[in-house]
């Protein structure tokens, strides 16, 4: 949303739970430098802080520590990969005795265009000594580190508290990442309707999507299966089935489900199929 309709929104008194840019915004780097570094740990995915201004602003910063570790470590990897590569082309142009600039230029630029490599690197090279010479962005790593596991939510709602305020973005992206999901399982394509009673059926449609997906996680969750619905759908849609034709008459021979595939139609109180179908006459 920009500046602008976030104002007018404001100015009209609605109150609204908005996620920052992390790494785009100024907003984001001030924020991380005002408040007591302390978090309050509510589960093993989530710790949270508040930084709350005079205005009525409120900002809450929300850190999963697991997903934190997990992108230190991909982070790590990174950098090895990227210094490797710069360490080799800064060798190659040592080598050579009248290396071609542009060359050296274009190879540089190639290798940091792969894992976010002019976000953690810079270099330069010299044209009289022709030496080739990178070093790592230090301020944009501290502040990838800060960032690592975090959104940050920006709110002026004074009536709910920290953990409401989490819970109801959360709920806004369960319902977003619905629809999304319906889209792609239910292969909906966007449709430009023009009668209301158009426009109303297709909401329908998404909304009945969107129960039927939870519906499917509440069954997936009692059954103790950590899957989401479009992991289950997915896995499902792997069975097909074989026709084979015998004179008149074709069978269907249903694939035999992995494990995976009956753990999940289990789960949805759905019985196996017959692996043979009734033959169907043809002509």
């Amino acid at each position: 949303i920009s500046k602008e309709n976030l104002e007018e929104l404001e100015n009209q008194d609605f109150e609204s739970i908005l996620a920052l840019r992390k790494r785009r915004s100024r907003e984001v780097k001030k924020v991380l430098k005002e408040g007591a570094p302390i978090y309050c740990r509510t589960s093993e995915q989530l710790e949270y802080r508040e930084v709350k201004k005079e205005d009525g602003l409120r900002y809450i910063l929300c850190r999963n520590p697991e997903v934190a570790i997990s992108q230190h470590r991909e982070r790590q990897e990174d950098l090895a990969y990227l210094q490797a590569q710069l360490e080799q082309l800064k060798g190659k142009v040592a080598s050579q005795k009248r290396p071609a600039l542009k060359r050296v230029i274009r190879q540089a630029e190639e290798i940091l265009s792969h894992r976010h490599g002019h976000r953690f690197f810079d270099y330069r090279l010299e044209e009289k000594g022709r030496q080739l010479t990178y070093f790592r962005k230090e301020e944009a790593l501290a502040l990838e580190k800060e960032l690592d596991g975090l959104y940050i939510l920006r709110t002026r709602e004074p009536e709910l508290e920290a953990g409401e305020i989490i819970q109801a973005y959360r709920d806004l992206a369960d319902v977003e990442r619905a629809f999304r999901t319906m889209k792609s399982v239910l292969d909906l394509r966007p449709f430009f309707h023009r009668t209301e009673d158009r426009v109303r059926t297709h909401v329908f449609i998404c909304v009945l999507a969107y129960l039927l997906e939870k519906l499917m996680e509440k069954a997936l969750q009692r059954a103790q299966m950590p899957l989401s619905a479009e992991k289950a759908l997915s896995s499902l849609k792997q069975m097909g089935v074989a026709v084979m034709q015998v004179g008149q008459e074709s069978y269907g021979y249903v694939s035999e489900p992995t494990y995976r595939q009956r753990q999940v139609l289990a789960a949805l109180d759905i019985p196996l199929p017959s692996r043979v179908l009734v033959p169907q006459k043809l002509g």
